[in-house]
């Protein structure tokens, strides 16, 4: 299984913001479905990147948690020789934020901090970070 991360992280108050810092080093890419993300893993196998994939502001709440999850576990399966990570945005909705996290997302952004939200999915094994810009 590829690791999430190339460098480990800070202990758990610094976790979310030194990660955030950590991923806003790296390539930005918007993603929106299958094709996008395929594309933008292929360019990143032939230059040796390490991107940060990014859904839409809101993405959760219209793509849906299943069809994220998804599309995450399909871009491990099919480029587990590049290192990438995928930050699904789930906007306002605490809801949408959750059933990601049931869905195996291990990266989601909010538009607001959530501390509840962030210390369950830092017990799933996930993090709550800042969308990159």
């Amino acid at each position: 299984m590829r690791h999430p991360l190339s460098q480990p992280l800070p202990l758990a108050g610094e976790r979310s913001a030194a990660l955030s810092l950590f991923l806003m080093t790296r390539p930005v890419i918007l993603v929106r479905d299958w094709r996008t993300t395929e594309a933008a893993l292929l360019t990143a196998r032939a230059d040796g990147t390490s991107p940060v994939l990014v859904t839409p502001e809101g993405a959760a709440s219209f793509y849906g948690a299943g069809y994220l999850g998804a599309l995450q576990e399909r871009a491990e399966k099919e480029f587990p020789d590049v290192e990438f990570e995928l930050i699904v945005d789930c906007g306002d909705a605490p809801g949408h934020a959750l059933a990601c996290l049931r869905s195996g997302v291990k990266l989601i952004s909010m538009s607001e901090p959530n501390d509840k939200i962030a210390d369950i999915a830092r017990q799933m094994g996930a993090q709550l970070v800042r969308r990159p810009t």
